[in-house]
C-alpha cells in the first residue's frame, strides 16, 4: 500500500502540516501540538502506518531538542515516569495489533477528543504519591498508539511546579526515551516496512523546518492561542475518525 502513497496529494498535505505542526510544537510549545500529526495521517492510511512514518521524524526532532535542553533535565522525574511508561507501550503495542482497523478508528477518534478537551480545560491535578506512575502508564499508552503522550505528561509535570526550562527538558527526555523503546517495540509487531521510512525520510526538511519555525513563532505568539487552534485541528481530526471507523 505504501508506494501507492508517493502520488497521493492529500497524504502529502495532510503529512506536511501533521509534521510542521510537530515540529513547532518540539520547539518549545510543552508537546501539545504533536498530538495531531497522527489522527491526520490516519484519515488517509492506517493508524499503523501513521505511526510508523511518523516515530523516525520524532527520533531525530528529540536528538535536537535534547541538544538544546540537556542542561536543564530533571532525572528525579525520569525515574518517576520512565518504568510506568514501559508498561504502556507494551499494552500499546499489543492494542494496535491486535484490534482491526475500524475499531481502532473509533478509539484513536475518541482519545483525539478527549485530549482536545483536557488541553481545553488544562485540568489541574494534586501532587498525589504514585501520580507519576499512573501518568507514566497512560503516556506510555497514548505515545504508543498515536504519538500523544504529551497531555499525560504534561497533566502530571504541571503537579511538580518545574521551571519552564527544566519542565521541557524533562520532556523532551522522556519522549526520547520511550521513543526509542518504541522502536523495538513496533519491531516485535512487524511494523515496520521500507517505504515507510523513505516516506519519512522525505518527511524530514519539514520536521526540521517546524522546530525552526517553532522558535520564531514563539516570539511573536502565546502558547495558549497556538494550542487552542491546535486542539480546534485535534477535535475535528477525531471527529473524522470516527466517522470513518463507522463507516
Amino acid at each position: 500500500m505504501t508506494h501507492l502513497l508517493w502520488g497521493d496529494a492529500l497524504f502529502w498535505l495532510l503529512a506536511v502540516v501533521g509534521v510542521f505542526l510537530t515540529g513547532i510544537s518540539k520547539s518549545g510549545f510543552a508537546g501539545g501540538a504533536g498530538v495531531v500529526a497522527v489522527p491526520l495521517l490516519a484519515l488517509v492510511v492506517s493508524p499503523a502506518l501513521a505511526v510508523t512514518l511518523m516515530l523516525p521524524l520524532l527520533l531525530v526532532m528529540d536528538a535536537q531538542i535534547i541538544t538544546h535542553h540537556r542542561r536543564t533535565l530533571c532525572p528525579g522525574e525520569l525515574r518517576a515516569l520512565l518504568p510506568a511508561a514501559l508498561v504502556g507501550i507494551a499494552l500499546g503495542s499489543y492494542l494496535l495489533t491486535a484490534l482491526p482497523e475500524a475499531p481502532l478508528q473509533l478509539l484513536l477518534g475518541g482519545m483525539c477528543i478527549a485530549f482536545a478537551a483536557v488541553q481545553w480545560r488544562r485540568p489541574r491535578l494534586a501532587a498525589r504519591r504514585g501520580l507519576g506512575a499512573v501518568m507514566g502508564v497512560i503516556a506510555g499508552v497514548t505515545s504508543t498508539l498515536i504519538h500523544a503522550g504529551g497531555p499525560p505528561l504534561n497533566m502530571y509535570l504541571a503537579t511538580r511546579q518545574l521551571a519552564r526550562a527544566v519542565w521541557l527538558s524533562t520532556a523532551a527526555a522522556f519522549f526520547a526515551s520511550i521513543n526509542v523503546v518504541k522502536v523495538f517495540a513496533y519491531q516485535a509487531v512487524d511494523l515496520w516496512e521500507l517505504d515507510a521510512l523513505l516516506l519519512s525520510a522525505v518527511l524530514l526538511p519539514v520536521a526540521v523546518a517546524g522546530i525552526l519555525a517553532g522558535h520564531r513563532i514563539q516570539a511573536v505568539l502565546d502558547e495558549a492561542t497556538f494550542q487552542r487552534g491546535v486542539m480546534l485541528c485535534l477535535g475535528f481530526s477525531g471527529l473524522l475518525l470516527i466517522a470513518k471507523g463507522l463507516a
